[in-house]
């Protein structure tokens, strides 16, 4: 039966505080080394993977976000340079130079990396040649508006980076939760069995660990 993340650490927290706090049970699992001190080392191990658990959450939403406003910034800059280009062939129809140059050809790329570079080379080419700024100023295109562009496409190269910033940071807060969830697992384990053991003919105690007992009836 799947349980999650969260319900295996209440299980784990249940386990390690009352087998602490219990005067009952606390003294029988000293037999078995599971002394105070002992204790609380699982104690602290729980401690450490609940805030790794909570640094996931929080990196996640991060990285959420950062992919949210990269890829909707990113459609944005793809329409408007597809808007240039398509009006860019109307212009240049007749000049194979501008054509190639303003990379014409090319309207749908996949990747952001090659993208990015076609599209940057695009208007930098543009903006060195004030003979087709002029072509194109009967559409609204003049050397300011090309350079807020080209601005706004250096924003969102910092934008991409960020995202793979943000994907980095939760995976290593993954890597971090999982490594100390299963040190935790690994300790809860060796001492739910010890408890089984011990506590054999004391079911209620076994309850108190949160350790179902199956009835005989």
């Amino acid at each position: 039966m799947y349980t999650s993340f969260n319900e295996n650490m209440e299980k784990h927290r249940i386990l390690l505080w009352n087998a602490f706090n219990d005067s009952a049970i606390q003294p029988r699992l000293a037999l078995y080394a599971y002394t105070p001190e002992k204790l609380q080392e699982g104690q602290s191990i729980w401690e450490q993977t609940n805030s790794f658990g909570q640094l996931q959450y929080k990196e996640k939403d991060e990285q959420k976000a950062a992919t949210n406003e990269f890829n909707e910034n990113w459609q944005k800059s793809i329409s408007e340079v597809k808007r240039f280009k398509k009006l860019a062939r109307l212009v240049f129809d007749n000049d194979p130079n501008a054509w190639n140059m303003l990379k014409l050809d090319t309207l749908n790329i996949a990747k952001f990396s090659d993208w990015y570079a076609d599209t940057d080379l695009v208007y930098t080419n543009m903006l060195e040649h004030d003979e087709w700024l002029t072509s194109m100023q009967a559409f609204g295109y003049t050397s300011e508006s090309l350079t807020a562009q080209q601005t706004k496409l250096k924003a969102l190269k910092d934008l991409q980076q960020t995202q793979q910033q943000e994907i980095g940071d939760a995976q290593q807060a993954t890597d971090d939760k999982w490594i100390s969830y299963n040190q935790l697992k690994d300790f809860c384990y060796k001492l739910r069995e010890v408890a089984k053991i011990e506590f054999e003919s004391d079911p209620q105690l076994l309850e108190k660990l949160g350790i179902l007992v199956r009835s005989n009836a």
